[in-house]
């Protein structure tokens, strides 16, 4: 099946909005707890419990997808995400804040799984592979814009104006949903179907990839969780402006929408089912988060944090497109995934904050990050060795 770009706009266009509604209130809550004098361990814990509900939520919310109506789900999720955001300049006190996060993790839990299983009913099969990198492409955009624009909006005089921007967002996202039910059915096409990677794996093999992809997913979510919630009060702190701080995350938002534009061509199934890309770029990023650590300098935490873009780009895509793959139960796929990427996004800045309030100072998450990556890939060859990919690609 195939759309007209207009229509492909109008079904994507929530991916991007949501995600940029979503960060940019993390990312002003994190300037917002160093305006109310908070701690890093503090700010960890709101985030950490917001991620938890998240995570534990994904799942079921995914399977409850696949039975009620799904157009209702996202609607409830958006108007959640909008009344929270027009809800937290208000929140002055930790009490607040502690009542007020788990809403967004509620609201988060109800569209993910939901509009990743109403995609697919809205496109139909057609290339998995082309579906995946608009997805990706949108999504990736609206996270990049998020903590961008907030770290530009953000001043010590009106905290508060990322916070407003989001609420709108979350209800232009709400009549953007509404809209795009009155859109025409695509038209049938001659499309080829899903193309097989030569020499498929075995069900046992693929399925021990889609695990692997899923570890390498969750640690770098973990250090996806500490750049995104932690580090915008951590760059304060060390004395390095918001909008350097943007600068950085547009680097890295970029590279990744542009590696998931590459990963989203034919030639990218030659990666597909191989072990070596999705361990490279993680020893990569393990030295360019010590390197954070250890240097800081602004032209290098550039060059690292685009090569952390990269990385959690390519661990990504594997982990939803190994999902996805000839698979039926979307909703539930989705939501497993959304789980595993929810619960790296809590330890980091959960684990992170608290390392940063101890002797070890505000620098010390990154090197925390680069632990957890490490264990990743050694628990991830441990498991590929089992079953002789090590042996066969390194």
């Amino acid at each position: 099946m195939r759309l007209k770009p207009i229509h492909i706009i109008i079904i994507y266009l929530p991916a991007l909005l949501l995600d940029y509604a979503f960060s940019s209130v993390l990312t002003n809550s994190s300037f917002y707890t160093s305006y109310l004098n908070l701690s890093s361990s503090f700010l960890g814990l709101i985030d950490g419990i917001t991620l938890a509900i998240y995570a534990l939520l994904a799942v079921p919310m995914g399977k409850l997808s696949d039975r009620v109506n799904r157009t209702q789900m996202l609607y409830v999720g958006c108007l959640l995400l909008a009344g929270v955001s027009f809800a937290l300049p208000y929140c002055n006190q930790k009490l607040h804040l502690l009542l007020i996060f788990p809403i967004i993790g509620v609201s988060m839990s109800l569209f993910w799984p939901a509009y990743e299983a109403w995609l697919a009913e809205r496109e139909g099969e057609g290339q998995l592979l082309h579906r995946v990198m608009l997805f990706n492409l949108f999504w990736s955009t609206g996270i990049t814009l998020g903590p961008t624009l907030s770290s530009y909006l953000y001043n010590e005089i009106n905290p508060f104006r990322p916070f407003y921007l989001s609420s709108i967002i979350g209800l232009i996202s709400i009549v953007v949903l509404y809209v795009s039910k009155f859109k025409p059915k695509p038209e049938l096409t001659s499309i080829n179907p899903e193309p097989t990677p030569p020499g498929l794996p075995s069900p046992t093999v693929r399925r021990i990839y889609l695990n692997l992809s899923r570890c390498a997913n969750f640690s770098s979510y973990f250090v996806l969780g500490v750049l995104r919630l932690l580090a915008p009060k951590l760059t304060i702190e060390m004395g390095i402006a918001s909008v350097v701080f943007g600068n950085m995350m547009l680097a890295l938002g970029g590279i990744q929408t542009l590696t998931f534009l590459l990963l989203g061509t034919k030639f990218s199934t030659r990666l597909h089912f191989r072990l070596n890309p999705i361990i490279i770029v993680q020893i990569f990023t393990t030295i360019c988060l010590l390197g954070v650590w250890y240097i800081q300098h602004t032209l290098f935490w550039i060059c690292a944090f685009l090569i952390i873009g990269i990385s959690t780009a390519i661990t990504y895509f594997s982990s939803l497109y190994y999902g996805l793959y000839q698979h039926e139960d979307k909703g539930n796929k989705s939501g497993w995934h959304e789980a595993f990427l929810a619960f790296g996004s809590l330890l980091g800045p959960l684990l992170g904050g608290v390392v940063a309030d101890t002797v070890l100072g505000p620098k010390s998450p990154y090197l925390l990050c680069a632990i957890v990556i490490g264990i990743s890939i050694v628990l991830q060859l441990f498991i590929a060795r089992r079953i002789n990919l090590v042996e066969d690609e390194l």
